[in-house]
Formats: structure tokens, C-alpha cells, sequence
């Protein structure tokens, strides 16, 4: 009797599992039917720090930069030439992923108009690959040509090359990773022993660390447990780690206090989002300030003492939080 009942049970697993998968497989690894596209289509390539020449026209006493998140297509022209207008000092600009809707063609060509005769176009930037650039399917993938796009770097780890990078200023090491192309226990494994050698060979230059997904999730049950466990460790050594993904703003700082760990300064997540798209935020009293409904953006200025972070509303250039990071070098 009891075998019979264990059968059932099994059965009822595996019917169960089967109606969830064909319920959910679309949503899943389907991708949806890919929009068609009339007008004239504009090829680009953007200026990356894949050469010496770009960084080196950056060697100044004063790094600024502009960062966002998430776009999802949702920024008009204006806005982003709204963006770099206001902001006439910047050098560069960094973008954490999701920048469009879906890996086709019709968003590729939206992402090039918006930036058309703006400031933003002709500067270099730092970019990664957030989940809307990817394929769905069991295994995700990437399309090829975001690499003859974005042509980055190439000094990250050997599976990852040009969308898991480094970029060394003055007086700063931007690390740029790419979460979603982590399939397998050894790709985390891999780029979080990567990820620490990286940041203890900057020496004594503040470290900035962008990624896709959040180590701290600020949305409602989207919380990656692999991501914080293979993460959180060598992110102790950073000094702030951008993230997108949620579609609100968060900030958070991290203290060490552990016996063992001989780091004394904290650790600052912050988590962006450019896009129209507004997720409620979670857990806001373990938070330093929170915001949620409107796109923002980051404003950053490093010298060789410090590291100002100013975060303002798209739209208005209302500033919301402002945090500086100082060090004696």
C-alpha cells in the first residue's frame, strides 16, 4: 500500500512539473515574434577603451562620468542629449545592461536614434549585456553582434571575453561584469576569483564594480541567493557596486565587522534604473534612502581622494541622493 502511495505522489510531481512547464515555457525560453522594421537602418559602433588612444585622451586630475540602468528603449532623443547638456564635463558614460527591450533589430535601431547628434554618441562608454539583451532558451545566449558593437576590452576572464572587463583611470578601476552570462556553478566560480584578483591589484585607486544583477535585490521575490553567495565575498573589496535589474533606485551601505576581515571601510550597493519601468522596493529600512517611479541617473566625480555620487531625476535634474567617499592616500 504505502508503494502505491509513493507512486502516486511521483505521478502527481511529474504531472504537476509537466502542466507548470507548459504553462510557463514561453514566458520561460520563448522569445517573442520579432517586430518589423521600415525605416532605413543605421549601422554603429560605439567607442569603447579597447585602445590606448581612447583612455589616454582621459588623463586628467578629474574623472566624471555619467552611469545609467536600465533603459529599456525609454529614452527619447532629448532626453539623453537633455542628459550630457547638463552634465557638460563628463568624459565618458557607463550603461548597466537592458539598455533594450529584446535582442532585435527594431530596439537595436531605437537605441541608435536615441542617441543621434547627441554628446553621448560621440563619447566612449562602458557597457554589459543585462538579461533584454540575451535570447531566451534553456541556455541563454548572446547575440554575437553586441560584441561588434560595444568592441570592449578584452582582459576578463577566458569565457567571457569583451562582456566581463576592466577599465583602469587615473584614479579609479571600473570593473564591468556580465551576470548573465553565468550558466554554470564554474562561470560564478570563475569570475568571483577574477572579480577579487581584479579589485586587490587596483592598489590604492577607488573601485567601482557595475553589474546587471543585483548582490542585494530591492524588488519583491527577485532575490539571486547564488548571485549574493558566490558574490558577496569578493565584493568586500570594492568601494561601490552599481546594479539594475529591480527598476527602482536603492542605496545601501555594507559594514565589515567580522573579527577576520581586515577591510575597515564599507561597501555602498547602489541600484538604478533609467526606465519608465518602476518595481515596488522591498526591505527599505535596511536601506540609506530609496526611491521608486521615475527614471534616474548617476553623476560621478573622482579625484584622487575622493568619490562624489550625485543621483538625479532624469526628467527634471531633480537630485535625489548625494553620497562622497573619501580616502587618505
Amino acid at each position: 500500500m504505502r508503494r502505491w502511495i509513493g507512486w502516486i505522489i511521483v505521478l502527481c510531481l511529474l504531472a504537476g512539473g509537466a502542466t507548470t512547464c507548459a504553462i510557463r515555457w514561453e514566458a520561460w525560453f520563448g522569445n517573442p515574434p520579432e517586430p518589423e522594421w521600415t525605416e532605413p537602418i543605421i549601422t554603429h559602433q560605439f567607442k569603447t577603451f579597447n585602445n590606448d588612444s581612447v583612455l589616454r585622451a582621459l588623463q586628467r586630475d578629474t574623472l566624471s562620468f555619467l552611469l545609467l540602468g536600465d533603459i529599456h528603449n525609454s529614452l527619447t532623443n532629448d532626453q539623453m542629449a537633455a542628459l550630457s547638456e547638463r552634465h557638460s564635463d563628463i568624459q565618458f558614460w557607463a550603461q548597466t545592461g537592458d539598455w533594450m527591450e529584446r535582442p532585435y533589430l527594431c530596439y537595436e535601431q531605437m537605441m541608435y536614434q536615441s542617441l543621434l547628434g547627441t554628446r553621448l554618441d560621440s563619447l566612449p562608454i562602458v557597457a554589459i549585456p543585462g538579461n533584454h539583451e540575451y535570447l531566451k532558451g534553456v541556455v541563454k545566449t548572446l547575440p554575437e553582434h553586441w560584441k561588434t558593437i560595444f568592441p570592449n576590452p578584452q582582459n576578463g576572464p577566458a569565457r567571457f571575453v569583451a562582456t566581463t572587463y576592466f577599465v583602469d583611470f587615473p584614479h579609479l578601476r571600473l570593473i564591468a561584469i556580465d551576470t548573465d552570462g553565468l550558466h554554470r556553478m564554474s562561470d560564478y566560480t570563475q569570475v568571483a576569483f577574477w572579480l577579487k584578483k581584479t579589485l586587490r591589484e587596483a592598489g590604492d585607486k577607488f573601485t567601482i564594480v557595475m553589474m546587471h544583477h543585483p548582490v542585494y535585490s530591492t524588488a519583491k521575490g527577485r532575490q539571486n541567493s547564488l548571485m549574493w553567495l558566490t558574490f558577496y565575498g569578493a565584493m568586500r573589496e570594492a568601494d561601490v557596486v552599481f546594479s539594475g535589474h529591480d527598476h527602482n533606485y536603492a542605496r545601501r551601505t555594507e559594514y565589515y565587522k567580522e573579527r577576520f576581515w581586515k577591510k575597515e571601510e564599507p561597501t555602498i550597493f547602489i541600484a538604478t534604473n533609467a526606465s519608465n519601468k518602476a518595481y515596488p522596493i522591498k526591505n527599505s529600512e535596511k536601506l540609506d534612502n530609496s526611491f521608486s517611479g521615475e527614471p534616474v541617473y548617476e553623476y560621478l566625480q573622482i579625484t584622487h581622494d575622493a568619490l562624489h555620487i550625485c543621483t538625479y531625476k532624469v526628467d527634471s535634474g531633480e537630485l535625489l541622493d548625494e553620497i562622497v567617499i573619501s580616502k587618505s592616500r
